[in-house]
């Protein structure tokens, strides 16, 4: 199977982002000259010390705009582009990935927040971040998760979706897409994860995903989303591959 790997590492020039592992991060001058920064906030959490910062790096008139993605985009002159990215990280904060990796995780209130939720949400988000912020990938990679069947966060619309059921456990949807000019909706292919098996499962699904890619390279164009694999390699590639691992980790215990 192929293993993970992740690159935490660019640089910004003063003009552009340099990273060598091709990873796209969410840095990018836009069509005024403005630049517009990323910041990732799995589930959309932010502290107030946080909010404070961001709130200092564009000034009294900048702008912050929040995206569906439940991130905060910050809109700068390019000669504050250096100091943000500082000020960034002094208060934990760390600039999204945009491309070629996993995206912002959206998560609902949940369990604790919502009468409706059955598990947890915002802390499986910043988990999964925390596993798989900067892995690299053939492009995006779109995870959500709903901690109800009122599904708030739209699981079926991601790569992957989880949506949480009682005592624990996790519904699993693959292969979704919110973009482009089909959109369509994933497919449930696993019920009643264990909250502990969720990040492994995730793995595994990755390294089939990397797999699949490269496998089908010739075919398939250098924006390979896990929706194009599912076309080639079939869902079943997928389904047997959480199935062997969710099978050994039973008879090990």
């Amino acid at each position: 199977m192929t293993e993970l790997q992740r690159d935490y590492s660019f640089q910004w020039t003063g003009e552009a982002v340099e990273c060598s592992s091709g990873l796209h991060w969410a840095i990018a001058e836009q069509a005024n000259g403005i630049v517009a920064i990323i910041v990732n906030s799995p589930g959309g959490i932010l502290t107030g010390k946080q909010v404070r910062v961001l709130a200092e790096i564009v000034g009294e008139d900048g702008v912050i705009k929040n995206t569906r993605r439940m991130t905060s985009l910050l809109l700068i002159p390019k000669e504050k582009v250096t100091a943000a990215l500082d000020q960034l990280q002094a208060v934990g904060l760390r600039v999204a990935n945009l491309h070629k990796s996993v995206r912002n995780i959206t998560a609902c209130p949940g369990k604790g927040f919502s009468p409706n939720s059955r598990g947890d949400t915002l802390e499986l988000a910043r988990v999964l971040d925390e596993a798989f912020y900067g892995t690299i990938l053939p492009w995006d990679f779109k995870i959500g998760i709903s901690g109800c069947p009122r599904n708030c966060t739209g699981v079926q619309c991601h790569d992957l979706g989880l949506m949480a059921e009682p005592r624990g456990k996790y519904s699993l949807w693959l292969g979704g897409t919110e973009s482009g000019m089909s959109p369509e909706h994933g497919t449930l292919v696993r019920k009643g994860i264990p909250r502990e098996q969720v990040i492994p499962v995730v793995k595994c699904i990755l390294e089939t995903y990397i797999a699949g890619a490269e496998e089908y390279k010739g075919e398939l164009s250098e924006r390979t989303r896990l929706y194009h694999v599912i076309e080639k390699t079939g869902l079943e590639r997928f389904k047997k591959a959480i199935e062997e691992f969710m099978s050994n980790t039973t008879l090990s215990k």
